[in-house]
């Protein structure tokens, strides 16, 4: 029957094997004395990963290892997958009947690679994986003799707090359980281990019948330091110094085993502690370590009573201070600890960024750039938008197809009516573990974030900074939709203000598209980033119209501030009042000026409505002049540009191309209809449908008639066909630019 142990302590347990795990880069699994496996294996490399895979075909794999071995009281070496490859089972006796075995590997000692490939090579050849698994075996280590010793004793220590923990809270009364305050404190030297003071305080304090415990580094090559002390006259033996060989600790640092002295009060080498004015000792340990900087260490307990029976308590010691010399993995700590700072200054910056894209596009590239750029290197990372005309996805470090397939898993799973609320980690994805963030804006599903990590530990580590990047991005993306509904209306209102314009002052509206056109290229000349550019292009197509007008609808902020600066610079006549502009606002003013001269002043003034207003074409010469040197300069430069790389350009209205001499043939040859040249000449002037009907007085319906005839007549497909069809007639004709 498998072996009841209770949830609370299977985390714990697993924990520290995971964590032992890691620092001895070794798979580890407990089974019970049946063979049932009891813990979630800790693996690392396709080597154990196929191991393992390969026994889970079979029930109880363990079994017939144990049934051969029989009973075991110390670690046993096997070889039975692959000769020459050993792996290590160790009982565990938790001292209540039941007996657990952790099993442990693999190793390759010095000198055995050849004849291990050998026997690779003869057992596994026809394994599916057999390249991939001969060219880890390749890259592995020889450990020597004392290298294996070295990981078995370190295993020996786990296998000692297990014992303890399964003894302590398996099936003995809260009475009997005092043992385990130790057990507690060493499987919790994962997390305590930055805090080394504390764990010493505890020692002193309730664990043991010494009365001192302290902790002393090496400085420098031979001369170390008492860093943590703890317990009576602790403060006296704080930053002690003492040299390799010197006394009773200098003559512990030059060995690997615990040293103990009993008596040490008659001893000349206890004068280290009495000239530091702390009480003669009675009996002293001392537990030397290596730490993670490959410099020594040394766990030293003093007691000033009565002398203890050593044996005792050495081996709690040892296992504290075997655990203590264990620092790769504070060392790691450490490390995860810079990491999660430098990732929280990432995500300030991300912060700062997302909102500012305006597009789902650059807010997909914007999130692969800030992920892929993480400390906690993912291995890789997929956005992927749930948008009205069918979802979009970015991806780095997915192959297309990959990637296409896991979008439509993403799309059959989730829905705007069936979606996550919060992330969640997927581990049926191939080969990575998918760390799945929602993308939630107005409680509506928008979309996934997916990060992937080698193992699921990695993606619950650093699920809370996904999650936060998740909710940028989730707020981006609201922002960017308003954006887009406040930029369709102020694209209606634009275009309504257009059609006003041409309805009542066609000469004015004919200025502000050359000008849009003019700013749009002078602006792009100069160097102006594209968004200023659209700026002075939607500047000069608003010019027309007085400012109160424009700012009573609240569209177009940002041009009309351009706009009320041309205003400002056309309002002084002295130099002394010259305001201060900006460069934009000053080629603008340039540009209506320019395009102003070659206007149609009476066509200009008349009729004179209420919300017109033509005085920005008509800047004065003086005013004008008045503007800096550079831009000035760059105007002239940018015309010259033009005059030199294009033919002579004349302006030509649509009105007087369709008069054109040059198109009464072809009309002929089309066979165009009078009521045909009609919607043919609203085409050109680029009418839509619906303002072609309203023109002529006939339905739509009508109108999409009229223009399939037209198509068919002319030979074309849509309406750029026939304009560009046209012009070129008329291009031809007349040799003039349009």
């Amino acid at each position: 029957m498998k072996a009841v142990i209770p949830d609370s302590l299977m985390g714990e347990i697993q924990e520290l094997q995971d964590t032992f795990g890691s620092v001895t880069s070794q798979a580890i699994v407990l089974t019970d004395q049946a063979g049932n496996v009891i813990t979630r294996p800790t693996l690392y490399g396709i080597f154990y990963q196929k191991m393992f895979s390969s026994l889970q075909e079979t029930k109880r794999p363990f079994e017939p290892a144990l049934l051969r071995l029989g009973p075991l009281s110390h670690p046993a070496v096997l070889e039975e997958w692959v000769p020459g490859l050993k792996y290590v089972v160790s009982p565990l006796v938790p001292e209540y009947g039941q007996t657990y075995y952790l099993w442990s590997g693999l190793y390759m000692e010095e000198g055995t690679r050849e004849l291990v490939l050998q026997a690779f090579e003869a057992k596994m050849r026809i394994h599916p994986h057999y390249d991939e698994l001969r060219t880890e075996l390749l890259a592995m280590p020889e450990l020597s003799r004392e290298h294996i010793g070295k990981i078995r004793g370190k295993l020996a220590v786990l296998g000692n707090i297990m014992s303890k923990l399964l003894a302590g809270c398996v099936l003995k009364p809260l009475a009997q359980r005092s043992g385990m305050v130790v057990s507690q404190l060493l499987s919790n030297l994962e997390t305590d281990f930055l805090k080394i003071e504390d764990v010493l305080q505890q020692m002193a304090g309730r664990l043991s019948d010494a009365d001192l415990y302290a902790f002393a580094k090496e400085e420098e090559a031979g001369r170390y330091k008492v860093k943590y002390s703890a317990g009576k006259e602790a403060n006296l033996l704080m930053n002690a110094e003492f040299q390799q060989g010197d006394g009773f600790l200098g003559q512990a640092v030059l060995g690997r085993e615990p040293r103990h002295w009993q008596g040490v009060a008659k001893d000349p080498r206890s004068l280290f502690f009495t000239q530091r004015g702390i009480t003669q000792p009675e009996y002293l340990s001392c537990y030397p370590v290596q730490i993670h900087s490959g410099k020594k260490a040394l766990l030293l307990a003093v007691g000033f009573g009565e002398i203890r029976q050593l044996q005792d308590h050495a081996q709690q010691d040892q296992m504290v201070a075997s655990l203590l010399g264990l620092s790769s993995r504070g060392e790691k700590l450490r490390q995860r600890e810079t990491l999660r700072n430098d990732a929280t200054l990432r995500l300030k910056e991300a912060a700062c960024l997302l909102p500012q894209t305006t597009s789902s596009q650059e807010l997909g590239i914007q999130l692969l750039d800030i992920i892929m750029g993480m400390p906690f290197y993912p291995s890789s990372v997929l956005v992927y938008f749930e948008e009205a005309a069918g979802g979009s996805h970015h991806a780095k470090g997915w192959s297309p197809e990959a990637a296409a397939k896991y979008v439509q898993e993403i799309e059959d799973r989730y829905s705007p009516q069936a979606f996550l609320s919060s992330a969640i980690i997927n581990e049926d994805a191939e080969e990575q573990v998918l760390l799945e963030c929602p993308l939630i804006a107005e409680k509506v599903f928008k979309g996934i974030l997916a990060v992937g990590f080698r193992r699921r530990s990695e993606a619950e580590e650093w699920l809370t900074f996904a999650s936060c990047l998740a909710s940028l991005a989730s707020t981006s993306i609201r922002l960017i939709e308003k954006d887009n509904r406040l930029n369709k209306q102020a694209g209606v209102f634009l275009q309504h203000t257009r059609d006003y314009l041409g309805s009542n002052n066609p000469e004015l509206q004919r200025l502000s598209l050359e000008a849009s056109s003019l700013a749009h290229e002078l602006a792009r000349y100069t160097g102006l980033p594209e968004r200023e550019a659209e700026r002075m292009r939607n500047a000069c197509l608003l010019a027309p119209f007085k400012l109160d007008f424009l700012q009573g609808y609240g569209f177009y902020q940002e041009e009309i501030a351009l706009l009320k600066q041309v205003d400002q610079l056309a309002s002084f006549y002295f130099e002394m009042d010259k305001p201060s502009v900006s460069l934009p606002a000053q080629l603008l003013a340039l540009v209506l000026h320019h395009t102003g001269k070659h206007a149609d002043r009476d066509k200009l003034a008349e009729p004179e409505l209420e919300w017109l207003d033509p005085s920005r074409y008509s800047m004065d010469d003086y005013i004008a002049g008045g503007i800096d040197s550079e831009p000035q300069s760059a105007l002239q430069s940018f015309l010259r540009s033009r005059s030199d790389a294009q033919p002579m350009r004349r302006t030509v209205s649509a009105v007087k191309l369709l008069n054109s001499a040059a198109l009464k043939t072809p009309k002929e040859e089309w066979g165009i209809s009078p009521r045909e040249e009609e919607v043919l000449e609203l085409i050109i002037l680029g009418k839509t449908n619906k303002e072609i009907a309203s023109a002529l007085f006939i339905s739509e319906h009508t109108v999409k008639n009229h223009l399939s005839r037209i198509f068919t007549k002319m030979n074309v497909t849509d309406r750029s066909q026939i304009i560009a069809l046209v012009y070129k007639r008329i291009l031809d004709s007349e040799r003039i630019e349009i």
